[in-house]
């Protein structure tokens, strides 16, 4: 059985979950992630509400410290911490705590675009394709191994929300993968080439906060 502690958050976030909670091998010690109960955005408290119906145990994001985390890993004794847009900087002595590591479900294909709007620039410069990286965590944000990748075509008319929804159906397969190649003793994960590597920072001027895992339906176009 493979323990994990998921920091998960928004719509890809709740995907990620949703395929841990039926993978037979895994076993899920804990979720953190945020919670507004003020809010009506159904994703932001998507990962938190589907944690409180599983009886999953959940941790809020806002206040759990990095002493906390590192405790809570020691004493689960976790196999794999897993993120996606846990918005951050882990320092080494957590995400090297767990037996394999530490992974992150980016949403491009590494390295190009990363940062934390990828979705965003990879309509606006109207790439033919993109994807989901499952990564090794490291000091750099997005630069660690590359463990696994699945890929999904754009289209003239695709939107932030139906790459997310294309992103999603690739997730099952790619966790479940990762998951076999992780505990591969003979299994080594793929370096990054730093000098093909491509940045996507939060855009300066933005009609919505559309954030790459939420749920805007903004068309970006030059």
């Amino acid at each position: 059985m493979i323990k994990t502690l998921a920091a998960l958050n928004w719509g890809l976030g709740l995907e990620i979950l949703k395929t841990l909670d039926i993978i037979k091998a895994v076993r899920i010690c804990g979720v953190i992630t945020q919670h507004d109960e003020k809010s009506d955005d159904k994703w932001l408290n998507a990962v938190y509400d589907f944690s409180i119906r599983r009886g999953l145990r959940v941790m809020d994001q806002r206040t759990m410290d990095f002493a906390d985390m590192k405790r809570f890993i020691n004493e689960q004794d976790i196999d794999i911490m897993i993120t996606h847009s846990y918005m951050r900087k882990m320092p080494s002595e957590i995400f090297t705590a767990p037996r394999y590591g530490s992974i992150n479900i980016h949403p491009s294909l590494l390295p190009k675009y990363r940062g934390s709007s990828p979705t965003h620039w990879v309509l606006k410069n109207r790439e033919k394709k993109t994807g989901l990286t499952v990564h090794f965590i490291s000091e750099g944000i997005d630069e660690g191994d590359i463990i696994n990748q699945a890929e999904v075509s754009v289209e003239e008319t695709d939107t932030i929300d139906t790459i997310i929804e294309k992103q999603k159906r690739t997730i099952a397969p790619l966790l479940n993968e990762a998951f076999a190649l992780i505990t591969d003793t003979n299994f080594k994960p793929r370096p990054q080439l730093h000098e093909t590597a491509s940045y996507a920072p939060k855009p300066i001027n933005r009609k919505a906060d559309v954030r790459d895992i939420g749920t805007s339906q903004t068309r970006w176009q030059n």
